[in-house]
């Protein structure tokens, strides 16, 4: 019989015993650790540091920790942001309120005279008061005139008269954004006037299309056969005349057909020059480049077309108009200013000047027809 083997049971593993509270102040010590941490992190301002410090840790609480500071420092710096931004407006509305406080001043000037005989007085006083703001971008000037004047008779009695007048000018620069609204009445008014401007202009512009039957009719006829000596002579006669017939309208011969015409001699001057495409009376001349190069054909020397440009609106007006005039005694119908500020301009303004060019280039023998 073999012994039995009998286990003996095993004492149980014994953890060594901490002093009474050591665990206590273990976990207050954790505690306060952690609690450094988050200090810590929360006094870090630069983000690059933290997202550091996220890639070399592996600890999930640390991490975590690592993220709150994150967010809560891109917080802050947006709250900073916002606060700077309000300061900033702040400070540019006390500066646009400073800019409309403003100062007067206040001059008096009198001017007394009498005559020999101390029998009339006149007295003239004159007023002068300015009113400036303080950062000098608004200006009034006040002026006041007051006459007074006495004559005494000889039997006592005394005449007095008395005048008063006064006038006032004022002027602004250009101020801060906050200051912008009070120029929308100013705008107003600059459309209104120009608006009045551009019908006084159209009632110019047909006055002189008013012109005497002879010469115009003259100018028409001669326009006529010199398109037809450059574009062609038409089929038959029956069709030249078809193509005549007279607008009771107008009193002219077939004023659409006339027009159309008309553009095409343009187009037909034209044609070579840099920057122009005529197809219409009125958008294929919103730059000018068009009135310079029909003026620069008949007077090649009268300006250097090379050195235009479609962006310089303004000279280019002012150079096909001017030379016109000084070479084809063509008067100025259009307006530089109206021409500037319309981007295409009216078809018929621009119709009805180049229908005078054209008249007075027959004057000048500089277009050829079968009676010259």
């Amino acid at each position: 019989m073999e012994p039995e083997m009998v286990e003996q049971p095993q004492a149980p593993r014994l953890e060594p015993e901490l002093p009474n509270g050591m665990e206590k102040v273990q976990a207050r010590e954790l505690e306060r650790r952690s609690k450094l941490n988050i200090e810590e992190l929360n006094r870090i301002e630069d983000e690059d540091v933290l997202d550091k410090m996220l890639d070399r840790t592996t600890d999930f609480e640390e991490r975590r920790l690592i993220r709150n500071a994150m967010r809560e420092l891109r917080q802050r710096k947006r709250d900073q942001r916002e606060k700077e931004r309000d300061q900033r407006l702040q400070e540019m509305r006390s500066q646009a309120a400073a800019g409309r406080a403003s100062h007067a001043t206040e001059t008096t000037t009198t001017q007394s005279t009498q005559s020999a005989d101390g029998l009339a007085h006149s007295t003239v006083t004159k007023t002068e008061r300015l009113v400036q703001s303080s950062d000098g971008t608004k200006t009034s000037r006040t002026t006041t005139m007051e006459s007074s004047y006495v004559k005494r008779s000889d039997n006592g009695n005394s005449t007095l008269v008395q005048t008063k007048s006064s006038y006032s000018s004022s002027s602004k620069k250009t101020g801060s954004i906050f200051d912008r609204e009070d120029e929308s009445t100013s705008r107003q008014s600059s459309l209104a006037a120009l608006e009045r401007r551009q019908a006084e202009k159209k009632k110019e512009l047909m006055k002189a299309q008013s012109l005497p039957k002879t010469s115009a009719a003259q100018a028409r006829k001669a326009m006529m056969e010199k398109l037809q000596k450059e574009g062609g002579s038409l089929p038959n006669p029956a069709a030249a005349r078809t193509t005549v017939q007279r607008s009771s309208s107008f009193g002219v011969p077939n004023a659409n057909s006339i027009k159309q015409m008309l553009l095409d001699w343009c187009r037909a001057k034209t044609r070579g020059y840099e920057h122009v495409d005529i197809q219409n009376f009125s958008s294929s001349w919103s730059d000018g480049m068009a009135f310079c190069a029909l003026v620069h054909n008949f007077f090649p020397e009268a300006f250097d077309y090379s050195q235009l440009t479609p962006q310089n609106r303004r000279h280019n007006f002012e150079v096909a108009f001017s030379s016109a005039e000084k070479h084809a005694d063509c008067p100025q119908l259009l307006d530089v200013e109206d021409m500037v500020r319309m981007r295409e301009p009216d078809w018929k303004c621009v119709y009805t000047y180049i229908q005078e060019f054209y008249r007075c280039l027959v004057q000048k023998g500089l277009v050829k027809t079968k009676k010259s």
